[in-house]
């Protein structure tokens, strides 16, 4: 076992890791490692209609949960909520209801990772998690199964939220969206068949006067299709492996764009690639771009022209003639084949055309270099890796081939880095918060992040 006691600090690499999502051209989209595992800090929901200890049940919701912070809803401060068993949060009252509506709609004030028919029922079907920080509280549905009884599809999803503090939600923002494998949209009660098809799950916040909400986007289908919050249903494959985060301290009725591609904030790409960058914001409005780079060798690409979509995980380019018209939301650079290895920063800010407009602005690290692989061409690294008593422990390392392991703070500073990978790190001697790591592994590289 590593005793960080022991070991001194021996460079520091700019690697943020936060919780947005993106798609690199010729590759699958990145894992953004933004799961927390579930731990023995962790508890089973105590949902009704289930029964202790795994409280497997159908359209089911806590009591009343109290939390140590304050959480702002678009300005409406509380203290108290309830987890529902339907993919998402409510405030006044428990949810039952199983069929999503779109957003907004008239009804409990909600925060929805993945508002559908989740059924835990099914002997094969993950449970629901929660964890309470002082300053956040994360909720993990882990694998869950769908309406009735059916678990030959599962999805993996998690909502932390916050009052603006939680490192593990970046910018200041205070909900943040993160997504594993996502293999089912619909509920049979809710017209599906074999998890797809009718009423689409639903993915965003409800304020719940009928007025003020932020739709993100509604699935009903497989696929990675996407054309924006308001356009036609789209494929939950787009959500896999991604995360997103916002903030709702704002009461105003024009929020700030935010960023809904399947990129990570970390970006591990290639010379010549194309990274396409969706944006959400109201209904009708229109987005501005700039992209600060002081490389010089991110270049942009006029959406306007280019019409880029994605399709089995490729950012593909088509002619606009009857295909989804997503370019108003979406921006591209293009990677300059001629860039040397080496880990750069871009800055993309975006406007709205509201009266004023209300500027988001995006923080990327990219890493160039022989770090970088194609994944397509190999088989994913399967590696979860744990804290057990202040001690970080890894599943999945038998076998494979370590070429490097890094760890990091939640600020980006290098503590550890070695080649030789018995097993255990001793965390103790550590302050409590987010951990960052990378494993070079066969030939691949695998990132995380734990809670200590």
């Amino acid at each position: 076992m590593y005793d960080l006691n022991q070991i001194s600090q021996t460079m520091k690499k700019r690697l943020l890791f936060t919780l947005f999502v993106i798609t690199v051209i010729s590759a699958r989209t990145q894992d953004c490692g933004c799961l927390l595992p579930i731990d023995n800090t962790f508890e089973v929901v105590p949902m009704s209609l289930g029964i202790a200890p795994d409280w497997r049940n159908d359209d089911g919701s806590s009591e009343a949960i109290p939390i140590p912070f304050t959480f702002s809803l678009f300005g409406q401060d509380y203290d108290t909520l309830f987890i529902n068993n339907n993919g998402n949060i409510s405030f006044d009252y428990g949810w039952p209801t199983y069929t999503a509506s779109g957003f907004p709609f008239l009804g409990s004030p909600m925060v929805a990772p993945f508002w559908a028919d989740v059924d835990t029922r099914g002997e094969g079907s993950g449970l629901v998690y929660y964890k309470i920080l002082p300053n956040a509280l994360i909720v993990r549905y882990d694998h869950v199964g769908y309406f009735s009884y059916e678990f030959d599809k599962l999805n993996d999803f998690q909502v932390v939220i916050s009052d603006g503090t939680s490192e593990l939600i970046p910018n200041g923002h205070t909900i943040s969206f993160c997504y594993g494998n996502m293999d089912w949209t619909t509920g049979n009660a809710s017209d599906g068949l074999l998890g797809f098809g009718g009423t689409p799950a639903n993915v965003g916040v409800n304020y719940g006067n009928g007025a003020l909400a932020m739709q993100i986007g509604r699935f009903n289908q497989p696929g990675n299709n996407f054309d924006g919050a308001y356009g036609e249903s789209d494929g939950i494959d787009f959500l896999d492996n991604s995360s997103i985060s916002f903030s709702t301290l704002s009461a105003e009725y024009n929020q700030a764009p935010i960023n809904v591609s399947n990129l990570c904030d970390t970006i591990f790409g290639q010379a010549g690639d194309t990274l396409v960058f969706f944006f959400y914001d109201d209904s009708g409005q229109e987005l501005e771009f700039d992209v600060q780079d002081t490389s010089g060798y991110f270049n942009p690409i006029d959406p306007d022209s280019a019409g880029f979509v994605i399709i089995n995980d490729l950012i593909v380019q088509k002619i606009r003639s009857g295909d989804r018209d997503i370019t108003e939301s979406s921006y591209a650079l293009v990677i300059d084949p001629s860039i040397p290895d080496g880990v750069y920063s871009i800055v993309i800010t975006t406007s709205d055309n509201d009266s004023p407009p209300i500027t988001s602005t995006f923080n990327y690290t990219i890493q160039i270099g022989e770090i970088s692989v194609n994944i397509d061409e190999q088989e994913k690294l399967n590696i979860t890796a744990y804290i057990n008593a202040g001690v970080l422990q890894f599943k999945g390392l038998e076998g494979l081939d370590v070429e490097q392991f890094t760890l990091y703070n939640s600020s980006g500073q290098n503590i550890l880095q070695t080649n030789n990978i018995i097993g255990a790190f001793n965390l103790n001697a550590l302050p409590s918060g987010i951990y960052l790591y990378t494993i070079k592994a066969n030939g691949q590289l695998t990132s995380g992040r734990v809670l200590k």
